[in-house]
């Protein structure tokens, strides 16, 4: 569809990108200052509010993200890591708060795709059988690929502006929905665990 506009010669919306690394508001300075002329103290105490709020959040994202992926069906090997993995985003948000950059925080939906992408499934099935999960490839060289290729990105601005806004759309709407026949069955799949413990315990 690129290459279709790109023919058409129509002037359709194009991603505007920034040709070099500069601060999304002129004048401020790179490293945000909690504390400044500016920024009276009881702007602090006031942040507070909404902090704990925000706290909570990114607590129960963590949290629901790390029992979803460690579920047994995913056959995962390394065991939990609840404690480290909020440690490094705790970490990460507060370098990137300082630097007024956007948090690093457990995205359930991409979690889920990348490791529903990374399970091996069994080949030898018989007719009308469904596959089995044998084991999953656990490793973290994909994910470091995926963000060498976000920091090259920049370097492709001259290309990454020849794409139609409508494009993109779509491939993110593409992404939703293929993002979601996962969830569901992982959805699907806990509501049926938690009828069967009940209608055991009943039993």
């Amino acid at each position: 569809m690129v290459l279709v506009d790109a023919l058409l010669g129509e002037p359709t919306p194009k991603l505007n990108l920034p040709h070099k690394i500069q601060l999304s508001y002129p004048g401020r300075e790179w490293f945000v200052r909690p504390y400044s002329p500016s920024n009276p103290w009881w702007t602090m105490l006031l942040a507070a509010l909404p902090a704990i709020v925000t706290l909570k959040g990114i607590f129960v994202d963590q949290h629901i993200t790390a029992v979803i992926i460690n579920r047994k069906e995913n056959k995962l090997k390394k065991g939990f890591g609840n404690h480290l993995d909020l440690t490094v985003a705790t970490i990460c948000i507060v370098v990137c708060s300082l630097f007024g950059l956007p948090w690093q925080v457990a995205a359930t939906v991409p979690s889920i795709a990348h490791v529903k992408s990374l399970k091996i499934k069994s080949k030898c099935t018989a007719v009308g059988e469904k596959q089995v999960v044998v084991g999953c490839r656990e490793q973290r060289l994909t994910l470091l690929i995926v963000g060498i290729l976000n920091g090259c990105s920049f370097f492709m601005w001259p290309i990454l502006t020849l794409i139609p806004v409508s494009v993109m759309y779509g491939v993110f709407l593409y992404m939703g929905v293929s993002a979601l026949q996962g969830t569901q069955e992982i959805n699907a799949s806990t509501t049926c665990n938690k009828l069967i413990t009940i209608s055991n315990q009943i039993a």
